[in-house]
């Protein structure tokens, strides 16, 4: 029994890892609450996810608040875009439907499509930023060129992460507590997907020991 409830057992690590994942989506959460930071919450939540919750570096709240500032302008003017876009598909989008008595037509088509290249783009945007120090526009332009190379993990992180949000709003009202594991683990399930793209987009040079051992980043392991 005392095997069991030892801190190197596999359950007590397993509820580490469980209290690890939910304390994320409440830090998560509470960052997004004035809407303008969700951009710089969603870099910092796959940030901690990969470094914390993955490879076991760090703690919680110090590595999602260092993401969280060092990311915080490029992330928030990102998200500021993708908001602003976003509600100008959906007005026009609704625009077109209601002025054609609901029917649907080619721009309503060339919108919604245009509205699924936005949303793709953000899917990569967050995680690139999180990882590498680039310019907005180069971080846009890569996401835009993942999206489209990858349209075969593109179309996963879409229905998962709308999947993940959906989740959120629908149980919260029925389950308050089981949502918040949500954000964390849509991260994490988000992340064994993601990172097989981000490392092939990074160029590290290797760093040997003095026993010609090579060390690793963290997010090389």
């Amino acid at each position: 029994m005392r095997e069991i409830f030892n801190s190197d057992s596999k359950l007590m690590k397993i509820l580490g890892k469980l209290f690890d994942i939910g304390y994320l989506s409440i830090v998560f959460i509470i960052f997004c609450i004035p809407i303008v930071t969700i951009g710089a919450s969603l870099t910092a939540l796959y940030y901690t996810t990969v470094k914390v919750i993955r490879r076991d570096r760090g703690y919680v709240f110090q590595e999602f608040f260092r993401s969280f500032r060092l990311n915080f302008l490029n992330a928030t003017i990102l998200w500021i875009i993708q908001l602003l876009l976003t509600v100008l598909m959906v007005f026009n989008v609704s625009t077109i439907v209601e002025d054609n008595g609901g029917a649907v037509n080619f721009m309503t088509g060339a919108y919604i499509v245009m509205g699924f290249i936005i949303y793709a783009v953000a899917c990569y945007a967050y995680p690139v930023l999180s990882r590498f120090d680039m310019k907005k526009r180069q971080i846009v332009r890569l996401s835009l060129y993942m999206a489209i190379k990858h349209i075969y993990f593109t179309i996963p992180f879409v229905i998962l992460s709308f999947a993940g949000v959906a989740a959120v709003v629908l149980l919260i009202p029925y389950f308050p507590i089981v949502p918040l594991l949500i954000p964390a683990l849509t991260s994490l399930l988000y992340s064994f997907m993601m990172e097989i793209l981000l490392k092939k987009y990074m160029h590290t040079e290797q760093q040997v020991t003095q026993d010609g051992e090579v060390i690793k980043q963290w997010y090389e392991e």
